[in-house]
């Protein structure tokens, strides 16, 4: 496992990158007030996970979250995430990497929305209904001056703006190989997302995990997202060894 720095309007972007013999990378997205590590280190376990599929895996922060430079009260955006993400694929493929995205709930509004090609996509918990969670969020936390705290995370009211603004099923990326795992008790992401989900990809292979919170905060349930990974990533042919 590589420590990599990558420059993006002068601030660098943080994350490692866990190396196999190919030219196949799959890159992480992680969500909201999420990082490369996240919940019960489930990111760190699901890139080991892939990387023992035979995948180059890259696991990155965002400007603003984990040990990316920034702020997350200036550098939080979706317009702003989707730039990076661009950026860290344009990067990989420069250096001839196949690129796969693997994204986790806001992370899929931005992966579903770069202006790049990738190879695949696996959606967990995409976060199509983010308007309605962050309003879910801001009214169990309160206001912060003329912005918004929420579990101690200052809010920028221009985000909030921004959040109710995009429009999260348009302009979609296209992409062939397409899987979609969801969990039947996500207190946030709504079966109405998930739907729309595979409307928009409707030759996606769809996962509902029985009793599966947002995070799969329990050990079957993480176990079994760990065997749709290996499932998906484990089917690939024609990997170069």
């Amino acid at each position: 496992m590589i420590f990599e720095e990558l420059i993006f309007n002068q601030k660098k972007i943080r994350g490692f990158l866990h190396e196999a013999n190919n030219n196949e990378l799959v890159i992480m997205v992680h969500g909201f007030m999420g990082n490369k590590i996240d919940h019960h280190f489930m990111a760190k376990m699901y890139a080991q996970d892939i990387n023992a599929c035979g995948f180059n895996v890259f696991r990155f922060d965002f400007l603003g979250s984990g040990d990316s430079d920034g702020d997350f009260y200036e550098d939080e955006g979706i317009a702003k995430q989707i730039a990076q993400l661009d950026f860290v694929i344009n990067h990989f493929k420069a250096l001839k990497y196949n690129v796969h995205l693997f994204a986790y709930s806001l992370g899929g509004v931005i992966a579903t929305h770069v202006h790049e090609d990738i190879n695949s996509l696996f959606l967990l918990s995409p976060a199509g209904n983010f308007k309605d969670i962050l309003k879910q969020m801001l009214n169990a936390g309160k206001k912060y001056f003329d912005d918004y705290e929420f579990n101690g995370f200052h809010i920028n009211k221009h985000f909030v703006q921004e959040a109710n603004e995009f429009a999260y099923f348009e302009n979609m990326l296209k992409v062939n190989k397409v899987k979609i795992v969801q969990g039947s008790k996500d207190q946030y992401v709504s079966l109405k997302s998930y739907d729309m989900f595979k409307k928009i990809y409707p030759n996606c292979e769809a996962i509902m995990i029985e009793n599966g919170d947002h995070c799969y905060t329990t050990i079957e349930t993480t176990n079994i997202v760990r065997k749709e990974i290996k499932d998906f990533y484990g089917n690939f042919k024609n990997m170069e060894n």
